[in-house]
């Protein structure tokens, strides 16, 4: 009995994930960032791989939603171990995000257990929401579930306006 409640409880807290602002990433240039730098702004934070199907099938509908919410700031980053890899595939896809990388390790850390992966993280640093797997993007409750925290200011309004 006291295994198996050690047990549980080990898989409990591996899959807590830390406070969002340990997270980092790096852009095509190399400089590295830190989650911590956008406290006070809420941000959705998106991974992906090129290597995996549910991303890539994903992503044109994904992008055509950051693209219909400019408003909000958005992180889409990529776990492919080699730049060229997410290059390629942002340029055969024609999908325009700036390239951004990070590893299993980072995302994890924010709670990433699966890709494709969509954290929402609100204005005071804290993650508010995490949807494993792929997403249908053009789904209005799913598109308002994520909007009523990356734009706070108007939850009393209707967020969808039905496209």
């Amino acid at each position: 009995m006291i295994r198996w409640f050690a047990a549980l409880m080990l898989v409990l807290f591996s899959w807590v994930p830390a406070h969002a602002a340990d997270f980092k990433w790096m852009d095509e240039s190399g400089t590295t960032y830190s989650l911590d730098e956008l406290k006070g702004e809420p941000v959705l934070v998106h991974f992906w791989a090129s290597w995996c199907p549910s991303c890539r099938a994903e992503m044109p509908a994904y992008s055509e939603w950051v693209s219909n919410h400019p408003d909000i700031k958005v992180l889409s980053v990529s776990l492919d171990q080699k730049t060229e890899n997410a290059e390629k595939f942002l340029n055969e896809t024609g999908i325009e995000t700036a390239l951004l990388l990070s590893d299993e390790i980072q995302a994890r850390k924010l709670g990433a257990q699966a890709l494709p992966t969509t954290i929402v993280i609100n204005a005071d640093g804290d993650i508010s929401q995490i949807h494993r797997g792929p997403r249908d993007w053009k789904n209005s409750e799913f598109s308002d579930q994520l909007l009523e925290v990356l734009l706070p200011e108007v939850q009393s309004a209707p967020l969808h306006s039905g496209h």
